[in-house]
């Protein structure tokens, strides 16, 4: 009898030594993370596909079927530039596109719906809104939401019910493992509109002058414009708190997405001002815009119009000409825990033509990034 409890008591302390060990090995395989020097990354406005006009259903500039072929495009960019982590903007409808496109490449996902509208769950108004930004990254690198942030709009944004009515922007914010060390990584969009610039003042000037808008009119949309470049720079102050805030002291940080803003605009400015620099690496002869009307066959298709004539209002007027400008505004963006020698490179991604189309309406960046 004493040696069966002997036994019993070894077989107890072996199973209990085997979990140990287990859970050991396990916490030390988490640590590890992806064995890698370089990062590759790549962000893109996948382009949701809609125009934002409407209440019960948003408007779609196109059948299912060039959807279709627009996401075949991008699964082909994706394989051609091999990245370890992908921002993406406008996925549209959450969660189905995320999911559908980390299974189709086999990458681990985080995801947080920016505007929905009125929705419970899959229900709601516009019925064909549901749209967000996301990160994927290869599963070796065991991302990990860490935090997310709405930066504008107000009402209520969840990835299983909103209540707003208004656009509404936000960051999200995850962390990878890469050689042991944790390397944090942001999506965001900022809010879209003309900018506050001599030029676009001008510009609005000379429209009221040429279009017969009213001194009601002018003064109407120089308000609109300071408000919705004012939009923008709080959310650069916010987003510039927020990732401080979350990501601890010296820890490398990427933030990639649409910002909205060219690099030379106030709040671009402010927001690098806070400890980041742009990854962007300039080249002779290489076009850097990833905004262009002059290239991109979705906007050549679905946003030029004649802007030779009277709109409902001089700033709907000025924002159409604003539309049609090429600009840099797409990012991938470091914290000063990278120095600049570890940028590898940086260059336009996503603006190859498959099949005839694009495969957004923006074209992407791609950067490689060092990680000591």
């Amino acid at each position: 009898m004493f040696l069966k409890k002997i036994s019993f008591y070894f077989i107890i302390l072996t199973m209990v030594a085997a979990m140990i060990t287990a859970i050991s090995c396990k916490k030390q395989h988490t640590l590890e993370g992806l064995k890698t020097n370089t990062l590759k990354c790549m962000t893109i406005n996948v382009w949701s596909g809609l125009d934002y006009i409407g209440t019960f259903k948003m408007g779609e500039y196109e059948s299912p079927d060039l959807r279709e072929k627009r996401y075949q495009a991008f699964l082909k960019e994706i394989a051609r530039y091999n990245p370890d982590i992908i921002a993406i903007n406008e996925a549209n409808f959450l969660p189905d596109y995320v999911k559908r496109l980390a299974n189709d490449i086999n990458y681990d996902y985080i995801y947080h719906v920016g505007v929905a509208g009125l929705k419970i769950g899959r229900c709601g108004i516009p019925v064909n809104l549901k749209e967000g930004d996301a990160i994927l990254a290869r599963k070796g690198l065991q991302l990990q939401q860490v935090g997310h942030k709405q930066l504008s709009g107000g009402g209520i944004i969840t990835n299983y019910f909103s209540f707003h009515t208004e656009d509404a922007t936000q960051v999200l914010i995850g962390r990878v493992i890469v050689n042991t060390k944790p390397v944090y990584v942001a999506v965001t969009h900022w809010h879209a509109s003309p900018f506050d610039t001599p030029h676009s003042r001008m510009l609005l000037k000379e429209l009221q002058q040429k279009f017969g808008y009213t001194d009601v009119e002018y003064q109407e949309a120089i308000k609109k414009l300071e408000a919705d470049n004012t939009w923008r720079k709080n959310e650069a102050k916010l987003m510039a708190e927020y990732c401080k805030a979350i990501v601890p002291e010296h820890a490398p940080l990427i933030v990639m997405g649409d910002f909205n803003a060219t690099p030379d605009s106030p709040e671009m400015q402010y927001f690098l001002q806070q400890g980041f620099r742009d990854t962007h690496i300039h080249h002779s002869n290489t076009d850097m815009y990833t905004w262009n009307p002059l290239k991109n066959l979705n906007i050549q298709k679905y946003y030029k119009v004649d802007t030779n004539k009277n709109f409902e209002s001089l700033y709907t007027h000025v924002s159409k000409i604003h539309e049609l400008e090429p600009k840099r505004i797409d990012y991938i963006i470091v914290n000063k825990s990278i120095s600049p020698d570890k940028i590898i490179n940086s260059k336009i991604c996503c603006d190859t033509i498959y099949d005839g189309i694009h495969l957004s309406d923006h074209f992407g960046v791609y950067a490689e990034i060092q990680i000591d």
